[in-house]
């Protein structure tokens, strides 16, 4: 049961993970969750900073060790760092999170102003208005 519940754990972070660099696009079709997102950022941010280990990290290593299978490294560290990318490079990772986040917003950003230009336009055509 243990093992489940880490298991379970280690989806919810691993999707945590991943919603970092790809939130800003969900956001483009669900624009609700750009205060999800925001929050995801924030807690990403002072993890990065501070060195602050994520509840879900603790929850994690907290079912593993009950389950007999412990471990004390952070969870980036245990599953990704040596695996997904070379150690050393997680500042390339980062980098590459960043870069998700501000082209998924300054995109959006552009999509949002386009959408209000053309419901405008619309508006002043069905009023008979000359548009710009």
């Amino acid at each position: 049961m243990w093992t489940l519940l880490a298991d379970l754990v280690w989806v919810v972070h691993v999707a945590f993970v991943v919603f970092i660099p790809t939130g800003g696009f969900i956001a483009w079709r669900w624009p609700r969750v750009i205060w999800a997102h925001a929050v995801a950022i924030a807690i990403a941010l002072v993890s990065i900073t501070i060195n602050f280990d994520c509840p879900l990290t603790t929850w994690e290593q907290y079912f593993r060790r009950r389950a007999g299978h412990p471990y004390t490294k952070g969870f980036i560290d245990q599953y990704f760092t040596g695996r997904v990318y070379p150690t050393g490079y997680q500042w390339v990772v980062q980098l590459i999170f960043g870069a998700c986040i501000i082209v998924s917003y300054v995109l959006l950003a552009r999509r949002r102003r386009r959408a209000v230009g053309s419901s405008q336009a619309s508006l002043a055509a069905a009023e008979g208005r000359p548009t710009r």
